[in-house]
């Protein structure tokens, strides 16, 4: 099976030319300090668990992700110094276009998500507001219409008639203020 750079975007591939075009490809490493820190550079969510991607075993980052300084020449195979991270990643426009790409920090999506669920409760509020307004109105309005039945200043068919436009109008005016 052909292995793929696992950072966004990028299409290396490793083919058995790759090593003559100079591109390495490189596993994540197993100290869990050092896998962490090149997971959190490459800035790439999980898009199923809504989480940071972990690498899988066989995942691989390529040479294009690395500096000219991380890498080893010394000896006759290409390697990674010790504890290098990779830091050569496309630009954030690019990086954006993918739902499973972060450029913020873990604090800073929290920070977002809590502004987010504060709208949320400031929007339930604001509906309950005016859900209450609405009963009050229609309760009003009833009344009205009720008071002028029993004077006899309107029929039971025109009282009906009003009953029914006041709940259209009451449903209405609440579909409108959710619109604004």
């Amino acid at each position: 099976m052909v292995k793929c750079c696992s950072a966004i975007g990028c299409a290396s591939r490793c083919l058995p030319n790759s090593k003559l075009k100079g591109l390495t490809f490189h596993v994540f490493p197993t100290d869990e300090n050092v896998k962490r820190k090149w997971v959190l550079a490459m800035k790439r969510l999980d898009v199923n668990a809504v989480d940071i991607w972990e690498p899988k075993k066989g995942d691989v980052l390529c040479s294009r992700h690395f500096k000219k300084t991380d890498f080893d020449r010394s000896a006759p195979n290409i390697k990674l110094k010790p504890g290098v991270i990779p830091s050569i990643f496309d630009s954030p426009s690019h990086s954006q276009e993918h739902s499973y790409s972060v450029m913020d920090s873990p604090k800073e999506l929290k920070h977002k998500l809590d502004q987010v669920i504060s709208e949320l409760e400031d929007t339930k509020k604001s509906l309950r507001n005016v859900l209450g307004r609405e009963r009050c109105l229609q309760k009003s309005l009833r009344k009205t219409i009720r008071e002028l039945k029993d004077e006899c200043l309107i029929s039971q068919e025109t009282a009906n008639r009003l009953e029914a436009f006041c709940w259209e109008w009451c449903q209405e005016s609440i579909e409108q203020d959710y619109i604004s």
